[in-house]
């Protein structure tokens, strides 16, 4: 499969200089996918009891009110013209 893609001078620097130490820029890519794609995210590490404690634990630090009235979500003062 063939791709274009737009690229900053800067990153095609780096892939020139890579096509010229003689590695495949499929090769490169290849492994930086496989790399991004492998690697732990603090997530996937907690067990399922941490990622609740973790949750609650945000939940509590978030604030408790969305600062608008009920009245100022309601449709006919959203959309002024209907109603």
């Amino acid at each position: 499969m063939q791709v274009t893609i737009d690229i900053e001078p800067r990153t095609y620097s780096l892939l020139e200089r890579i096509k010229d130490k003689g590695l495949s820029l499929d090769d490169v890519l290849h492994e930086a996918l496989n790399k991004m794609e492998t690697e732990e995210h603090p997530q996937r590490k907690m067990s399922s009891e941490e990622w609740i404690a973790s949750l609650k634990d945000w939940s509590d630090r978030s604030p408790g009110e969305a600062g608008l009235s009920e009245d100022a979500l309601r449709r006919d003062s959203i959309y002024n013209d209907r109603t």
